[in-house]
C-alpha cells in the first residue's frame, strides 16, 4: 500500500500560531504605547502663567506669578483690594513685577502683618517690537453657583470686588467646586487696552483653580 509522507510540524505551520503571533505583537506594543503617552509633554497653559496665593496667620497675602510660557514677561501688573475686618473691599492695591524669565516666578505682596487683601486681576506683558504689549488679562473669581446638566453649568463671580458674573462650562470643562476660587483668563483685545472686568458675553479662554502655593 502506498504511503503518504507527512511534513513535520514546524513553528511556522502550527495551527493557530499566526493569530497567536499577532496577539503577542500587540501585547508587546502596549508598554511602548503607555510609555509614549507618559512621555508626551503636558498641554501648554493657555494663560502663559501659573498663579497661586500665599497667606499667613496674621493676615499676610501674596500673589505668586510663574512664567510658564516660552517668552520673558517684561511686566506683570497685579491689582488687588484691601479688605476691612468684615471682608469688604476698601481701597485698590496696584503692584508691578518686572522681568520674569520662562520657568521663574516673582511674588507681589498685597498685605503684610495685621493687614488683609485679596486679588482682583492680573495683566501680563511681553516685548513686541521693542515695546511692552499686554497679552493676557486674568480675573480672580469664585464659583458662585453650579447647575449640573446645564449647557453653562458654572456661574462665576468676583473673588473680592463686585460688578460682574460670567456663565461658563462645557462637557469638556474641568470640574469646579462651588465656592472655590478660580482664575478667568482672556487674551487682551487687539486694541491693547486691558479691561477692568470680564467683558459681558465673552467666554474666557481658560478657567483654572486659584489655589494656595506649594512649597518650592
Amino acid at each position: 500500500m502506498p504511503t503518504r509522507s507527512v511534513p513535520p510540524v514546524s513553528p511556522s505551520n502550527k495551527p493557530g500560531l499566526p493569530g497567536l503571533s499577532a496577539w503577542l505583537a500587540v501585547v508587546c506594543l502596549l508598554p511602548a504605547v503607555a510609555l509614549a503617552d507618559a512621555a508626551a509633554p503636558p498641554k501648554p497653559n493657555p494663560l502663559g502663567v501659573d498663579v497661586c496665593i500665599t497667606t499667613g496667620t496674621s493676615g499676610q497675602y501674596s500673589v505668586r506669578v510663574r512664567n510658564v510660557g516660552d517668552a520673558p514677561l517684561v511686566r506683570v501688573d497685579v491689582s488687588g483690594v484691601r479688605l476691612d475686618a468684615a471682608g469688604h473691599a476698601t481701597e485698590p492695591l496696584n503692584l508691578s513685577l518686572a522681568d520674569i524669565a520662562p520657568g521663574k516666578y516673582k511674588t507681589a505682596i498685597l498685605a503684610r502683618h495685621d493687614e488683609s487683601a485679596a486679588l482682583d486681576r492680573i495683566v501680563t506683558y511681553t516685548l513686541v517690537d521693542g515695546k511692552p504689549k499686554p497679552q493676557h488679562e486674568l480675573f480672580a473669581g469664585k464659583v458662585a453657583h453650579v447647575s449640573p446638566g446645564s449647557a453653562l453649568q458654572y456661574t462665576l463671580a468676583p473673588l473680592a470686588v463686585r460688578g460682574w458674573t460670567v456663565a461658563y462650562g462645557s462637557p469638556a470643562s474641568a470640574r469646579l467646586e462651588a465656592g472655590s476660587a478660580v482664575i478667568l483668563g482672556y487674551p487682551v483685545r487687539q486694541s491693547g487696552k486691558p479691561a477692568t472686568r470680564p467683558e459681558a458675553g465673552r467666554s474666557p479662554s481658560a478657567v483654572v483653580p486659584l489655589a494656595p502655593c506649594k512649597a518650592s
